[in-house]
């Protein structure tokens, strides 16, 4: 059984680390989030149909105290992009 590690594995994870730390101060792309919370006998199509319809992509559904708990995310365009293409990404 091996603990210690080599020389090439200590500059291969101090690498990755640099690569992450830099990725983390200017990440390629970026995420917002939101919840949309609904009781027991709420319908779901039509606000996830509205969110969908604004970019927002459902990410995961968990039953909270009895209600649903829709998770959605979309991709945060760069301001720069918007200018470029003329769009907005406002709700």
């Amino acid at each position: 059984m091996r603990f210690l590690k080599s020389e090439l594995e200590r500059e291969q994870l101090a690498q990755s680390e640099e690569q992450r730390a830099r990725r983390d101060l200017d990440p390629e792309r970026r995420w917002e989030y939101t919840v949309l919370r609904l009781g027991p006998k709420a319908r779901a199509e039509g606000p996830l149909n509205e969110l969908g319809a604004k970019g927002w992509q459902l990410v995961q559904v968990i039953e909270v105290d009895g209600h649903l708990a829709f998770y959605l995310e979309r991709e945060l365009v760069p301001a720069d992009a918007d200018t470029l293409t003329g769009s907005s990404q406002g709700d």
